[in-house]
């Protein structure tokens, strides 16, 4: 991505978001490809420049807030739901990793899944009204680069992303490792972070090739 400027493998500690580096859920934003999220707006909250953040709207943060609960409130559920239909065990893992060649790539793992030698992890998601569209051809590409990002980190060579759309179709996406996609996404998150720590903003609007 363009700009304008020219330790320890595990911790259960969530460190500040200047020393943190970028969790799978920053990934997209950090290389342009987030619907809901820019690569600045993630620049200025990695940078703690909040006075800058522009306000947003009351209604978005009040749906937002409503999604975080259903998502909390339904993970267990969609989980089991999965565990069921597989006969796979999910255990949750609480660990946040650290990427042993790029420490500024952390992840938590979420949930791994027992005794299945074609996958390792579960990503559970509670898809409501707003984002429902961006399911309706399968794994949205923004999700697919979040754990594309996990998979870089923990070592794994494959994850199951179960999503409950509004409340009803559960539906069952596999993310395979791929080398050649995950190394693009390293640079991509690399220029990123290259920002972050020469404290110059990315440019605007640029969309990594990922």
């Amino acid at each position: 991505m363009p700009s304008t400027c020219s330790q320890d493998p595990t911790s259960e500690r969530w460190p500040s978001a200047v020393e943190a580096g970028l969790v799978s859920l920053d990934a997209a934003a950090a290389v342009g490809r987030d619907p809901f999220k820019s690569a600045v707006r993630l620049w200025m909250e990695k940078t703690e420049r909040h006075d800058l953040l522009q306000p947003v709207d009351p209604f978005l943060v009040q749906s937002a807030e409503t999604a975080a609960y259903w998502d909390r409130l339904l993970e267990p559920i969609v989980a089991a739901h999965y565990a069921l239909r597989t006969g796979r065990q999910v255990p949750r893992t609480r660990a946040l990793l650290r990427h042993p060649q790029h420490p500024w790539m952390l992840a938590l793992p979420g949930r791994e899944v027992v005794g299945a030698p074609d996958v390792q992890l579960l990503e559970c998601r509670c898809v409501g009204m707003h984002a429902a569209e961006l399911w309706s051809a399968g794994l949205p590409a923004y999700v697919r680069i979040q754990m594309l990002h996990r998979l870089a980190v923990t070592g794994a060579q494959a994850l199951d992303v179960v999503a409950l759309i509004c409340g009803q179709d559960l539906r069952i996406h596999r993310v395979e490792r791929d080398e050649v996609e995950i190394s693009r996404l390293i640079d991509a998150e690399r220029e990123f972070w290259h920002c972050v720590a020469t404290d110059c903003a990315p440019l605007a609007g640029d969309r990594a090739e990922v």
